[in-house]
């Protein structure tokens, strides 16, 4: 039988953090705890920061919670992507 495992949020946020330019999410969180702190600049920095934060569950599995960070930025996705297009076409 599989052992379920639990990430933490700190675990999530570093994650994200290695495929964000410069890893500037950091930024937007303490990397010892997780806990979110005031940055400056990078508002799409902080907001995948604060979605992340906001959206974590520690009694979640981390396939699960994976998938649920995966679905929160995909959609987001979609939305800038909206804008985008609809700025292209002006």
């Amino acid at each position: 039988m599989a052992c379920l495992r639990f990430m933490k949020l700190l675990e999530l946020l570093n994650a994200a953090n290695q495929g964000y330019p410069d890893r500037d999410l950091a930024e937007y969180y303490d990397t010892k705890t997780g806990a979110r702190k005031r940055g400056s600049g990078d508002t799409l920095a902080e907001f995948i920061v604060l979605e992340l934060i906001d959206t974590f569950d520690a009694k979640t599995p981390d396939d699960s919670q994976i998938d649920i960070a995966t679905q929160l930025l995909e959609r987001a996705r979609t939305d800038l992507l909206g804008v985008i297009e609809a700025l292209s076409d002006r």
